[in-house]
C-alpha cells in the first residue's frame, strides 16, 4: 500500500516499497497521544527523521488519522506510512462509553484518565502488525513513543527492540512527573509542600500544583494503576526525547533524575522551529493572520500584550470580567483570544476597541507572538505556547492553571524570563493587582525580562541551526535509530 494511500482497519501495510534495499532499512513505530498538544510536536519528530532517511510507521485510530495528512504530504515518498487500529471504546475493560471522542479535544475532562488507560487496549493489533511486518521482512527496529503510552515499553520488549519515550513538554517535567510516580508521596492539603530531592536543584511544589493526573491516583484502582505501571514502564526505555532545549533547562537534560534516569535524554526543540514552520497547525483561524498584523503595525515595538489561555481553558464568567477589568485599567495595548466559550464582558471591546483586539476562536499565535510589537504573553503556561514564546522572544506573565503548566511556570521564573501574575484553574485575581502587574511589564518595570527573554530567544535559533544543541541531539538520535544494532 502507499504511504499516502488510505488506511485500512484494522491495521494497514506499512507501505515503504518491496525493494530489498528497503527491506534491509531500519523501521521505526511511532505511537503518538491523541491530544493535539501531545500529537502535533512528535509529527514534527517523525518529519525530521523522516527527511534523514528513516522509514517510519504512525499508529493511529480512525479519527486520529486526518492529523497526518500535512505530515505525510510534506515528508519523502513512502517515507512514512499510516498503521490505523480500530479505537477501543468497547474494549473488555469497558472503561470508556460507547461513541466517544478519540482524539482530548473530544472529550469531557472526567474521561481523560479512563481515555489513556484504554488505549492500551491496543497493544495486541499492534503487536500483531509488528509481527506481521516481521515475515514480510519489514520488522520493526525501534519503538517511539509519547510518555502516556508506556504500554508500547513491553511491547518493544517483546519484539526485542529499543523503545524511546517521548516528552511534548520539556525534560523538567519529566523527571518531576516520573518522580512523583516512582515514589508515590501520600496525599496532602492543597498547600502542603512536596520536595523533589532527586531531581536536580530539589525543586519544590504545593501539593495543588502537581499534574492532577497524579493528585487522582487511587491505590488498588484500575485506572490508577495502569496510568502508574505506564510511567513505571517509560523508566525501562533505552532513551529519552524531550521537546526542549539544553540552554532553557541544562540540568534536567543532563541528568533529569540521577539516581534512577541514567540515559541519554535528546533534547531535540523547539520542533516546531526545528522543522521550519513558523505558522499555526491548529485550525483555521478565527481571523486572518493579515488583519491581525495590519492592526498590531501601528504600536511601538513590545508594547503590546498578547493574552491566551490555550484550546480546551475556558474562563469563568467571574474570571473573565477581571480579566477584562485588568486589560481595561492597564491602558496596554492587547490582543485577546478569547477562546473554549469565555464569555468576554459585554461593553468590553467597545470601551477598549482602540488599543485592543479579541479574538473569539483560534487566533495566529505563531504570528502573533513573532510580530515585533508583542513585547509580553499572559499565558497559561502550556508547553507548546511556552516554547512559541520563547523562540519569539517574548516574555511571559505566567498564570498556571492545570497539567504540568505549575511545573513549567516554575522552570520559566528560573529561567528569568516570566512572571507570576495568579495560579489556579479556579482562581478569580484581582483586577486591580493584574492591571499594575500587565501595567508594571510593558512599561521599564519589566526590561530586564524582557532582555532576558530576547536572549532566550536568540539561544532557541541558535539550538535548531545547524551545529547546536537541538541539531546535534538529533542526529545523534537518528545515527542511534539507524545503527546496525538495531537491526540485526
Amino acid at each position: 500500500m502507499d504511504a499516502h494511500a488510505p488506511p485500512r482497519s484494522p491495521a494497514s501495510d506499512g507501505g515503504h516499497g518491496d525493494g530489498d534495499g528497503d527491506t534491509k532499512k531500519p523501521h521505526v513505530l511511532v505511537v503518538p497521544y491523541p491530544a493535539q498538544g501531545h500529537m502535533l510536536p512528535l509529527l514534527d519528530l517523525v518529519a525530521l527523521l523522516a527527511a534523514r532517511g528513516l522509514a517510519l510507521a504512525v499508529a493511529v485510530t480512525p479519527g486520529n488519522v486526518p492529523l497526518l495528512a500535512p505530515l505525510l504530504a510534506s515528508c519523502p515518498p513512502s517515507s512514512v506510512a499510516t498503521v490505523t487500529l480500530p479505537f477501543p471504546a468497547a474494549s473488555a475493560s469497558g472503561l470508556l462509553p460507547a461513541g466517544c471522542g478519540e482524539n482530548t479535544k473530544d472529550l469531557p475532562g472526567h474521561l481523560f484518565r479512563p481515555f489513556m488507560a484504554s488505549l492500551a487496549a491496543l497493544r495486541a493489533p499492534l503487536l500483531a502488525w509488528c509481527k506481521a511486518q516481521r515475515r514480510r521482512r519489514r520488522r520493526v527496529t525501534a519503538v517511539v513513543s509519547d510518555m502516556f503510552t508506556g504500554w508500547t515499553q513491553p511491547l518493544a520488549a517483546e519484539l526485542g527492540v529499543p523503545h524511546v519515550t517521548f516528552s511534548a513538554s520539556g525534560a523538567h517535567y519529566l523527571a518531576v512527573s516520573h518522580s512523583l510516580w516512582r515514589r508515590l508521596p501520600r496525599r496532602r492539603c492543597p498547600d502542603e509542600a512536596v520536595s523533589f530531592q532527586d531531581v536536580p536543584g530539589s525543586p519544590t511544589f504545593r501539593w495543588s500544583h502537581l499534574s492532577w493526573l497524579y493528585r487522582t491516583y487511587v491505590a488498588g484502582d484500575e485506572v490508577s494503576e495502569a496510568i502508574r505501571q505506564f510511567f513505571l514502564w517509560n523508566l525501562e526505555s533505552s532513551c529519552f526525547v524531550a521537546n526542549s532545549f539544553t540552554a532553557i533547562e541544562a540540568a534536567y537534560v543532563d541528568r533529569p533524575l540521577p539516581d534512577l534516569m541514567e540515559k541519554k535524554v535528546f533534547a531535540v526543540g523547539p520542533l516546531s522551529d526545528a522543522v521550519g514552520r513558523c505558522t499555526d497547525r491548529g485550525g483555521k483561524p478565527a481571523v486572518a493572520p493579515a488583519r491581525v498584523a495590519a492592526w498590531l503595525d501601528a504600536f511601538d515595538d513590545g508594547s503590546v500584550l498578547y493574552v491566551c489561555f490555550g484550546t480546551q481553558q475556558a474562563l469563568s464568567p467571574a474570571q473573565a470580567a477581571s480579566l477584562a477589568g485588568a486589560l481595561g485599567r492597564s491602558a496596554a495595548p492587547f490582543v485577546w483570544a478569547a477562546r473554549g466559550g469565555t464569555p468576554v464582558p459585554g461593553g468590553f471591546e467597545a470601551a477598549t476597541a482602540a488599543r485592543g483586539m479579541v479574538i473569539r476562536g483560534w487566533a495566529p499565535q505563531v504570528e502573533i507572538l513573532r510580530h515585533r510589537a508583542v513585547g509580553w504573553f499572559l499565558t497559561h503556561c502550556g508547553w507548546n505556547s511556552v516554547l512559541e514564546a520563547v523562540a519569539a522572544g517574548v516574555a511571559m506573565l505566567a498564570w498556571p492553571m492545570s497539567a504540568d503548566q505549575f511545573t513549567n511556570a516554575w522552570l520559566l521564573a528560573e529561567a528569568g524570563v516570566a512572571v507570576a501574575v495568579a495560579e489556579g484553574a479556579d482562581a478569580v485575581p484581582d483586577a486591580g493587582q493584574m492591571a499594575d502587574a500587565i501595567a508594571s511589564a510593558i512599561g521599564n518595570g519589566g526590561a530586564s525580562v524582557r532582555q532576558r527573554a530576547a536572549e532566550l530567544g536568540r539561544s532557541t535559533a541558535a539550538a535548531v541551526a545547524e551545529g547546536g544543541s537541538s541539531s546535534v541531539d538529533l542526529e545523534e538520535l537518528v545515527s542511534i535509530l539507524s545503527s546496525p544494532k538495531l537491526t540485526n
